[in-house]
């Protein structure tokens, strides 16, 4: 063998034996990579509470009264079908909460009328004790026209599902009432959710 083909052998290996320290740097390079991961995960579920207000004529039956065509049918003494003027009827009725509702509530109200007699005609709200109006607490909206229109903010709160107001109103002739004349009075209570009873 020539000392020149020696030469090229040597060559040759120190060729093949740099490639081979090659590939291995080059994997050793992409093990040097790898890594570890891990996660952590939370969630949580939620839903809506409930709130309504209900009413009742006799103090133990409740019902929601939030449509119109649901309206409570307040049981006036029987003067209210024939008035004169000056004369007053009046009726008690008891708002509290639905026992399902999740809020205490602040209650506003307002009252409208319809028909010949409405403007002859005048509203009062007082808080009683009791169905049977054993006692007045306090007065809530003072005689007014039951045409004004005029809107009552936060007349009471409901801060318990135990919670019963029992409210009287009385509705008053004036003198310009005329025979034959009738209206048609609403009274509207609208409770505002408030704090949780949780």
């Amino acid at each position: 063998m020539t000392t020149e083909t020696t030469r090229a052998t040597q060559r040759r290996r120190k060729a093949l034996a740099i490639t081979a320290g090659g590939l291995v740097l080059g994997v050793g390079g992409a093990m040097t990579l790898a890594s570890w991961t891990d996660t952590e995960v939370a969630d949580g579920s939620f839903a809506a509470g409930s709130f309504a207000l209900a009413s009742s004529t006799d103090g133990t039956t409740f019902v929601d009264t939030s449509a119109p065509a649901d309206a409570l049918t307040l049981s006036f003494d029987e003067l209210a079908q024939n008035l004169s003027p000056s004369d007053s009827a009046t009726a008690v009725y008891a708002v509290r909460l639905d026992q399902s509702s999740s809020y205490a509530a602040t209650v506003d109200g307002a009252v409208t009328a319809s028909g010949t007699a409405a403007d002859n005609l005048s509203s009062s709200i007082e808080q009683v004790s009791d169905i049977d109006a054993t006692e007045t607490i306090g007065s809530l909206v003072a005689a007014e026209s039951v045409t004004a229109g005029t809107e009552h903010p936060d007349l009471f709160e409901l801060d318990a599902l135990s919670d019963v107001v029992y409210l009287k109103v009385t509705v008053t002739a004036d003198s310009e009432l005329r025979q034959g004349e009738s209206a048609d009075v609403t009274w509207t209570l609208t409770g505002t959710s408030g704090e949780s009873l949780a």
